[in-house]
């Protein structure tokens, strides 16, 4: 009896020692054509195999992932379906988060997410897909508590970055306030100060700018108000159009313009123009455009002025501009320089002269936090008065920008 027991057990090793090496070399060719990303010839023989061991939550687990790779979302969420809920594998579970990320299952990634968080000590994936999932469902205060639970490293701070500026780019509306001042050193002409405040709304495919900017000279004072519009021309095409109306001195009494602008990843481009009307009799015309060069996290720009006034001949004006991006696109540090006659900053007079200015300037932008940027700006003018006469003027701005 006992020979016969024996017997009996080592016929069954036997059968099930052939059943998975059979197995295992069928499963060991597949994955070389997964290897070679040959899915259909994957799927086929994943679909024979199954039929022969229908009960293995392998061949059902790699199926799935074959069915994703190839982009048949569907397929991979029935089939994953299949494996029980008992079957407790970190693998199972951050596939199923990937198909449900995939088919716009969004509550359902982030229910799953909870899942591997409370399950799992390592949480830097599924807070990751948890953000992706609150993004897309429009919940940016959600997005960026969950991706706050990150820890920053040198391999993932670029998705990061990413991440922070989708989110921050779903937030429609954001107020400034500005402040400038300029000096003119060595000389007993008073300080110039000029405030303004905006507030902004962007559309899904055009922005919306007012502003009011409040300008102090001496014993006068003015006040400018203006309206920018940006239009989304194409994906990489947009257009600024300006209207700005003051009664007052220091301004124009009304100004117009208009430029379009090409942004792609390394070319920037664009060509505009401005009117100046100072009072019925006298109008400037300005001519502008630029081109810009992104060399990894560098930029170098052009920007060249035409200025006509009152039907004499036009005088140029020259602005360089070299930028150093960082982590995040809109944090930067930007040296510059200009030579000609156009005013810094905003038209507050008619006096375009045909005398020689240079300036030189270091402007920057920083994030404070998730939703402020602040905008520190100086530059130093030499101011061309009289020809051969030089007085030296400095210009202070401080920009804070907050969005939600």
């Amino acid at each position: 009896m006992n020979k016969m027991v024996k017997w009996c057990s080592f016929l069954l090793f036997l059968f099930f020692s052939h059943i998975a090496f059979s197995q295992v070399e069928a499963m060991s060719k597949i994955i070389r054509f997964i290897e070679e990303k040959n899915w259909e010839e994957s799927i086929q023989l994943l679909q024979d195999l199954e039929k022969k061991y229908p009960t293995s939550n392998e061949i059902k687990f790699k199926l799935a992932q074959v069915y994703f790779w190839n982009g048949n979302k569907n397929s991979a969420f029935d089939k994953v379906s299949e494996i029980p809920d008992n079957e407790n594998s970190e693998e199972i579970l951050r596939l199923k988060i990937q198909i449900q990320q995939e088919r716009k299952q969004y509550n359902q990634v982030i229910q799953l997410c909870d899942l591997g968080i409370k399950t799992y000590s390592n949480t830097e994936f599924y807070y990751i897909q948890q953000t992706i999932a609150y993004t897309e469902l429009k919940d940016s205060e959600m997005a960026l508590s969950s991706l706050s639970q990150v820890n920053v490293t040198d391999d993932n701070k670029a998705t990061i970055a990413y991440l922070k500026k989708e989110i921050m780019q779903q937030k429609k509306n954001f107020i400034s306030v500005g402040y400038l001042q300029t000096n003119t050193l060595h000389d007993a002409f008073p300080i110039w100060y000029l405030t303004s405040f905006e507030y902004g709304h962007k559309f899904n495919k055009h922005t919306l700018i007012g502003r009011v900017n409040y300008s102090f000279l001496s014993s006068i004072d003015a006040v400018q108000y203006e309206v920018d519009w940006y239009p989304k021309l194409t994906q990489k095409k947009y257009a600024l159009l300006n209207f700005g109306i003051s009664n007052d001195v220091l301004f124009p009494n009304y100004k117009v313009s208009a430029e379009i602008f090409h942004e792609d990843k390394q070319f920037t481009a664009s060509l505009g123009g401005k009117k100046l009307f100072f009072d019925t009799t006298n109008e400037v015309t300005i001519l502008t455009g630029h081109v810009g060069y992104n060399i990894k996290s560098y930029k170098i720009m052009y920007r060249n002025f035409y200025i006509l006034q009152d039907d004499s001949k036009g005088t140029f004006s020259h602005y360089v501009g070299f930028r150093k991006k960082f982590d995040e696109k809109d944090t930067y540090i930007q040296l510059e320089a200009m030579y000609g006659s156009a005013p810094y900053f905003y038209y507050t007079n008619n006096n375009f002269s045909k005398v020689s200015n240079y300036r030189i300037g270091l402007v920057s932008r920083f994030k404070i936090g998730d939703n402020i940027a602040l905008l520190p700006n100086i530059q130093f003018e030499k101011e061309e008065v009289t020809p051969d006469y030089f007085r030296d003027r400095l210009h202070f701005q401080v920009q804070l920008i907050y969005t939600f």
